[in-house]
């Protein structure tokens, strides 16, 4: 059990440092640069579409739109 978690942690810390390189090349897209920095603003931002004091749904929003911004971002190729 143990492996496995740590195998999901390293998973997320590389997929968040890939999102963070496609932000910071050259060669993303403008477009793109502005979803991620939105998504952020969005996702740390005290309003929401669906406030936080609901019990399951108000955080789950914010996470879900992490998943999906980590996710489309995980798409773009950052050459090195």
């Amino acid at each position: 059990m143990a492996g496995e978690e740590l195998h999901l942690v390293s998973r997320l810390i590389q997929v968040i440092r890939h999102a963070i390189a496609v932000f910071m090349a050259k060669e993303t897209p403008l477009y793109v640069k502005a979803v991620l920095a939105g998504g952020l603003v969005y996702i740390l931002s005290p309003w929401d579409i669906i406030p936080e004091w609901l019990p399951v749904i108000g955080v789950l929003d914010d996470f879900a739109l992490a998943a999906l911004l980590l996710s489309w971002a995980g798409r773009f190729h950052v050459q090195k």
